[in-house]
């Protein structure tokens, strides 16, 4: 029982001490991961193409603005999120295609 309580007590102080699931992800992965979210948005919610495109373009201007090596990891997520639908580990479909567009204020 003793063992227990000791494994609970280490669980709870080791996780307590992780951050916050948005707080796991780099600015250049996030910023990555929107640009390649727009770009597979606009496909599969086709009555908003206009605005996936200017959102697209704005995290394109920003991801411009990246060094070298946070380039590298904003293509990382990109590409994950433009050709495989998966946007900061999470699959993407219409709804959370609409919901990060808003998050994008578009």
């Amino acid at each position: 029982m003793k063992r227990l309580s000791l494994l609970a007590a280490v669980s709870i102080t080791l996780f307590s001490t992780l951050p916050a699931h948005a707080e796991i992800f780099s600015n250049a992965a996030k910023l990555g991961a929107n640009a390649g979210a727009m770009q597979y948005c606009k496909k599969i919610d086709t009555s908003n193409q206009g605005k996936y495109n200017l959102l697209g373009i704005k995290t394109l201007k920003e991801y411009e603005q990246l060094d070298s090596g946070d380039r590298a990891k904003a293509l990382v997520y990109r590409k994950k999120a433009e050709q495989k639908g998966i946007y900061l580990s999470e699959p993407l479909n219409k709804e959370r295609c609409r919901k990060i567009r808003r998050t994008l204020h578009l």
